[in-house]
């Protein structure tokens, strides 16, 4: 354990009528899953990223690559009030090494509390307890927006803590499809049709195309078989060149899967072109927005551009089965091809009274802007 003084189970700690604990031991997480799920499905706002089958599967496979995992459970009156699903890791801010405490899921900048609509300070009792009771440089959280009931109750928790507060932004691209896939088209330039129409000619050149896979509540019997394929493609990517995928990340995205095909809320699409798979794309369901997750392309159709191809082929599926936006992590250049808008997405910092939280502040916040106004590499 990096971490060693982060016991099993932290003590509780307990603050006007809310009770915080931390686990540690993820095999406890099943203890909670009748709470939790209840907890998900009373709550509005949150996203699939702290549901239970999401979370459970990632804790499962990534406790030894992902960090420490440090899950907070929050009780009012005895009743589960929120979950924060943390984990503690040793990394760096600006090249100095710190302890960070992460939201679960954090290279991918995705990790939400999931706390109760109406008891947003909830979030503030989190950090509270996190300050008291665990040793860190660094809090670093994802997706909560200043001027929200949420965002203040972390403020004010950050005031009372003498944390330093800093945010940077990173936007998510996002498609809205409540127009239907024609309306989508529609609302997209004339150059954007033109490029779409030419690149489905392109790739029928090259061989018939087909488009497989599980979708929601179609495909299911070929759960194990799609997964398999999907596996194929990303070793043939050029990010992995043939090596193949590590255990943890292949039983996360099987198990994943597996507990979100059970829900019908699977989207897996996998593009053919001839008798060979080109592409994939797999995302999460829920409440009518559909989430990415990963995708990747085989590296021998590349000039062909079929993840783009299939992106389209996804949307439209989308649509027909009522899905109304699309949320894809990340505002990375290519997805200007198809989405209709890069969407603010808050990072907040949360810095200890330490001296080595205060170097690494002074140069990712102070020094780093200084220098790129000057034309000098960052530091």
């Amino acid at each position: 354990m990096l971490y060693p003084q982060i016991a099993t189970t932290v003590p509780q700690q307990k603050s006007s009528n809310v009770e915080v604990e931390w686990i540690t031991d993820t095999r406890r997480m099943t203890e909670l899953a009748n709470e939790w799920t209840a907890l998900e499905s009373s709550t509005q706002q949150r996203t699939v990223f702290s549901s239970f089958d999401f979370l459970n599967s990632w804790y499962g496979n990534h406790v030894l690559y992902g960090g420490n995992p440090l899950i907070g459970v929050a009780r009012r009156n005895g009743a589960l009030a929120g979950i924060a699903p943390l984990v503690v890791r040793r990394g760096s801010l600006a090249r100095i090494p710190l302890n960070r405490v992460l939201f679960a899921m954090h290279d991918a900048y995705s990790g939400e509390f999931l706390v109760e609509d109406d008891h947003p300070e909830t979030i503030g009792e989190f950090i509270d307890s996190l300050a008291s009771t665990v040793s860190f440089d660094l809090i670093c959280l994802n997706g909560i927006e200043p001027g929200t009931s949420q965002f203040s109750a972390l403020k004010d928790a950050a005031k009372r803590n003498g944390l330093r507060v800093e945010l940077t932004n990173h936007p998510n691209a996002t498609v809205d499809l409540s127009g239907g896939y024609d309306g989508y088209c529609q609302s997209m330039s004339r150059n954007f049709r033109r490029t779409v129409k030419r690149q489905a000619q392109r790739v029928t050149s090259a061989g018939k195309p087909t488009v497989g896979g599980v979708r929601l509540d179609s495909g299911k019997d070929s759960l194990d078989s799609s997964v398999n394929r999907l596996f194929g493609i990303i070793e043939n990517s050029y990010k992995m060149k043939g090596k193949r995928i590590p255990d943890c990340h292949r039983n996360h995205i099987l198990e994943m899967a597996q507990r979100f095909a059970a829900r019908n809320s699977l989207h897996l699409s996998i593009l053919s072109i001839g008798n060979t798979d080109a592409a994939a794309v797999m995302g999460l369901v829920e409440r009518g927005t559909y989430y990415d997750f990963t995708l990747a392309y085989s590296e021998q159709f590349a000039p062909l551009s079929p993840g783009a191809y299939l992106m389209q082929e996804v949307l439209s599926d989308l649509s027909e089965r009522g899905v109304h936006t699309v949320l894809s992590h990340g505002a990375h250049d290519y997805k200007l091809r198809w989405s209709t808008a890069f969407v603010p997405s808050t990072r907040v910092f949360l810095f200890a009274k330490k001296n080595s939280a205060h170097i690494s502040r002074f140069v990712r916040f102070t020094m780093a802007p200084l220098m790129r106004k000057l034309g000098v590499e960052d530091p």
